[in-house]
């Protein structure tokens, strides 16, 4: 099947899969994953979970829980042990949508050079690997729930250095895009339009995003959650 009737018969899918949206009453949204689910770096300490409720809010869901189970510095092996932890399991089962930010920390080795005698091809697919398995436990913990994988961005306020990553950036997110093409609850939400200047990396650590760039990231999250259909990067 070629590429664009490929891209057709998902289309069509995707739209008998997935109803029409109607704001539900209530919604619990789960983060899972690293400093970036966590929220470090947000002068105000909200990150994406407490920007999220007024962000579904507005857009017509009456009630949001919201359970962050993000740990700075957690890399995908990391996440796997959690996820085999009751708590985490059970707030899984009970997510309507789940947020994951994972993978940096996997890869900040090969873009450091701590492993010289590995490819960094084989690494970054060895991590897609890691992040494929990830979804897959979290889907037989729960069939129904979205899930949203957030894109990369390049952490640094030096614009020749930012410049260097950003291709490496458009890489990472096309190659997550297409392991999870197929899934139609699966979207990958985009960030390096949003991180994409000096100012918006935080005061705090100048790496993590700041408030401002949380706060659009929330938004994001939100308009992909209350369009009633998977999205892909944006």
């Amino acid at each position: 099947m070629t590429t664009p009737r490929r891209i057709a018969v998902l289309t069509v899918l995707l739209a008998l899969v997935v109803p029409a949206y109607s704001a539900p009453g209530e919604m619990h949204v789960t983060l899972l994953g690293d400093s970036l689910a966590f929220g470090a770096g947000d002068e105000t300490g909200k990150g994406i979970g407490g920007r999220i409720e007024p962000e579904l809010r507005s857009r017509g869901v009456k009630s949001i829980v919201t359970t962050n189970l993000g740990v700075t510095g957690a890399t995908t092996s990391d996440l796997a042990a959690e996820l085999r932890k009751p708590a985490a399991r059970a707030a899984i089962a009970r997510a309507d949508a789940i947020v994951i930010s994972i993978g940096a920390n996997d890869l900040r080795s090969t873009l450091l050079g701590e492993q010289p005698m590995r490819s960094p091809l084989v690494i970054a697919d060895e991590v897609l690997a890691n992040i494929e398995a990830i979804v897959g436990e979290v889907r037989r913990v729960n069939q129904k729930s979205r899930i949203l994988i957030l894109g990369a961005y390049a952490p640094v306020a030096n614009e020749r250095a930012s410049a260097f990553l950003e291709p490496l950036v458009a890489i990472w997110d096309a190659a997550l895009t297409a392991r999870f093409i197929e899934d139609p609850l699966v979207s990958i939400v985009r960030l390096s339009d949003i991180v994409d200047r000096p100012e918006r990396l935080s005061r705090k650590d100048s790496f993590h995003p700041a408030g401002e760039a949380y706060q659009e990231t929330a938004r994001r999250i939100a308009e992909v959650l209350t369009e009633g259909a998977a999205q892909s990067v944006r």
